[in-house]
């Protein structure tokens, strides 16, 4: 059924039926946004670590070379995410998350004729990257925030679920013997265009059909004091915004170097590469838990308090790998970091929804993502840094323990206030 039939339909329906349409095309609408998400971020990361030394071969290029290809990726997620959260008011999610799908398509296909590491690198930057950002993280959160207004966090964590990234690095070392490089890169850019259909079934909000977001209409007491859309100079005079800009920044800055370190900490420790490696995918598989039982307490308790505890937790599980630790708990280590990494997002999508409305929720997303590059791209390179000038990881992770209690402390201080605002609602 597209969009312009539900626009003829939806009137006329008693309170019942209009009730039960809203809420199934909310699922459908939640089942589409699980899709975009896990094929523009899934297939972009989740594609690119298994066939790096192709790529290698391929470009005549370095390791260190061939892997700026996801920096650029992430710069452009940052970079865009803030213009994303304009163009949802103006133009809408469906034409974002069409366009989105179109550059991610040709991005991947260009890459096998391109003519060198240069080229690769302005695929990367300037299709693949916004591409995907346009199937990702604020337009799918908004989606999401728009259709439901009960059980966001819960809702949020089953469309971050990253059910292809983990699936996919095993999908390829099956195909590529077969597929080679560019046909593994033209299935990819096949999948692009296949989820078409699906993308032009996007209804941006229930109000854009005469429903009512499911459970009911959204209330509008939130921290900032107004149902209106708020301007980016009224969002950095919030305090609320600061805070939590400045905790989820320093959170995710320090997975993203767990992510580059993590191996050479167990090397040093004395662990071989193929524990270091399985501990790894370890961590990538039991991420998709993270982001429902994060939106779970968000929803059931405080969005606030739920990314409180996620800091905490992972500042516990990080003095394991400075003491001496047995295996076992190194597992947990891996275990309960990804866990907590993967839970961010739904968590934030709760906060931002509480604290400023839903008028505010796609800028306060974009904004807010485009803050967290300098901790991602800061916190990791000074790890390293750290490590070089003391001779081992001790005082890194020391620090990186710092953070997330500083992180801690940031969200626990807006409990009190997320409590006014639920019982407001």
């Amino acid at each position: 059924m597209t969009a312009d039939t539900d626009v003829v339909t939806a009137g006329g329906m008693g309170a019942l039926d209009r009730e039960a349409r809203a809420s199934r095309l909310g699922r459908r609408m939640v089942a589409i946004g699980f899709l975009s998400i896990n094929l523009g971020i899934g297939l972009c990361y989740g594609t690119f670590g298994v066939m790096v030394l192709d790529i290698e071969r391929h470009f005549g290029a370095g390791r260190a070379e061939v892997s700026l290809a996801l920096s650029f990726v992430a710069l452009a997620h940052g970079l865009i995410a803030p213009v994303i959260g304009m163009l949802i008011g103006r133009i809408g999610i469906r034409p974002l998350m069409v366009a989105g799908a179109l550059m991610s398509s040709l991005g991947f296909m260009l890459i096998p004729s391109a003519s060198g590491s240069l080229a690769m690198f302005a695929i990367y930057g300037l299709l693949i990257g916004p591409g995907t950002a346009l199937l990702g993280v604020v337009p799918v959160l908004t989606l999401v925030n728009n259709w439901f207004s009960k059980n966001q966090g819960r809702l949020m964590g089953i469309v971050m679920m990253p059910v292809v990234i983990t699936v996919a690095p095993l999908a390829v070392v099956a195909a590529k013997p077969v597929l080679g490089l560019s046909g593994i890169f033209y299935v990819v850019a096949g999948l692009f265009i296949g989820a078409l259909p699906l993308l032009l079934a996007v209804i941006d909000a229930p109000e854009r059909i005469d429903l009512e977001p499911v459970g009911g209409s959204p209330l509008h007491a939130s921290a900032s004091g107004a149902s209106e859309a708020l301007t980016t100079f009224q969002l950095w005079r919030s305090p609320h915004f600061l805070l939590i800009v400045l905790a989820s920044g320093l959170i995710v800055g320090a997975g993203v170097s767990k992510n580059v370190h993590f191996v050479p900490i167990l090397t040093e420790q004395g662990w071989d590469i193929s524990r270091a490696a399985f501990l790894l995918s370890i961590s990538g598989a039991t991420g998709i838990a993270g982001p429902l039982l994060f939106g779970y307490l968000a929803d059931r308790f405080s969005s606030s308090g739920a990314l409180a505890i996620n800091a905490l937790l992972q500042a516990c599980v990080w003095l394991i790998l400075i003491l001496p630790s047995p295996f076992a708990l190194l597992v947990v280590d891996a275990v309960v970091i990804d866990a907590c990494g993967g839970g961010v997002s739904s968590a934030k999508g709760v906060f931002v929804n509480r604290f400023f409305g839903r008028a505010n929720f796609a800028r306060v997303s974009g904004l807010s993502a485009l803050t967290t590059i300098p901790f991602v791209f800061a916190i990791s390179p000074i790890v390293g840094a750290l490590r070089e000038r003391f001779g081992n990881y001790d005082l890194p992770l020391a620090a990186i323990i710092i953070l997330f209690i500083v992180a801690s402390l940031c969200c626990a201080s807006l409990v009190r206030t997320e409590k006014r605002l639920i019982a407001a609602n």
